[in-house]
């Protein structure tokens, strides 16, 4: 495309500008000293051009040689090691105790896991999904879909109170809030709160209703005889995995019996036996202190 530099002065000149720039370069870089004899100074010329070139070549060399090559090759497979131990690293929780031991997920949702059971999931929780063997209660937060995988098929869940059990080759799902499902390579099937769904290979049972709120793995069973205040609720925080702080300050001694699957039914129980208050924080927070006159 033809400019005329008189009706566009402003887009031609910065060009011829910037060539005559570079042409300055070049004649700085290569032109003759006056002071120095022609033949010395077109040795020196050679020098430097043979040596620009080789310059050029030496980086050539080096990205097609093999040392880079292996370069390339070490860090594509220090990324993918990365990623592989991303998806795939797991943390286990197994319980080899006589009684039943609770925890929470990193989204917040609390299992109780019964003994000779093992609950398995991926370290940096890149999907809330666990991995089951045994028996276990789950309190589900709500959010994205939550699975349990069994080797007899999973449970999928939106936000609920549920019971897994494996049972032979089989399994037993208890609904007690919301509603699940079951699904594997033979059945899908849909259990909702109040009803319990017994499953082995080639026979679907069909649901039975629960007449209970909570099962037994559920429930905390405590019986105490004035023992220390701190001690009962520390153990309360240690099933129910809440934070309990009391801003008695004077100590305080429980006796009774606890056997509730509610960490606030526990907590009324014990204010109202030694006349103090209780209030939530949050959810898993809660601070008793001295009844108010």
């Amino acid at each position: 495309m033809f400019i005329d530099a008189d009706i566009y002065p402003s887009l031609v000149l910065p060009v011829v500008f910037q060539d005559q720039n570079k042409s300055e370069q070049v004649i700085k870089t290569y032109q003759v000293p006056e002071t120095k004899d022609k033949d010395a100074v077109f040795d020196e010329l050679l020098v430097k051009i043979e040596g620009e070139s080789n310059s050029r070549k030496r980086v050539q060399k080096l990205v097609s040689g093999p040392s880079y090559r292996l370069v390339i090759s070490a860090a594509a497979s220090v990324i993918v090691i990365f990623l592989l131990h991303l998806f795939i690293s797991e943390k286990t929780v197994e319980n080899t105790f006589a009684e039943s031991t609770a925890f929470r997920l990193p989204d917040n949702s609390r299992v109780v896991l019964s003994e000779n059971s093992t609950v398995g999931y991926s370290r940096y929780w890149w999907k809330r999904e666990v991995k089951l063997q045994g028996e276990a209660y789950f309190e589900v937060e709500k959010g994205e879909k939550f699975t349990v995988k069994t080797p007899a098929g999973k449970i999928s869940v939106l936000g609920t109170r549920f019971q897994v059990s494996e049972v032979e080759d089989g399994l037993i799902v208890k609904c007690f809030e919301g509603k699940v499902k079951l699904s594997n390579k033979e059945t899908e099937q849909i259990v909702e709160a109040g009803n319990a769904l017994a499953y082995r290979p080639g026979n679907m049972a069909e649901l039975a209703p629960l007449h209970i709120e909570y099962p037994q793995l559920a429930y905390f069973n405590g019986t105490f005889s004035k023992e220390n205040l701190t001690k009962v609720l520390t153990e309360l925080e240690t099933f129910f995995n809440v934070r309990i702080q009391t801003g008695s300050p004077t100590e305080r001694y429980f006796s009774g019996k606890l056997e509730t699957a509610n960490a606030e039914t526990a907590v009324r129980i014990i204010c109202r036996s030694l006349n103090l208050d209780y209030t939530f924080i949050t959810k898993d927070q809660i601070i008793i202190n001295e009844r108010k006159k």
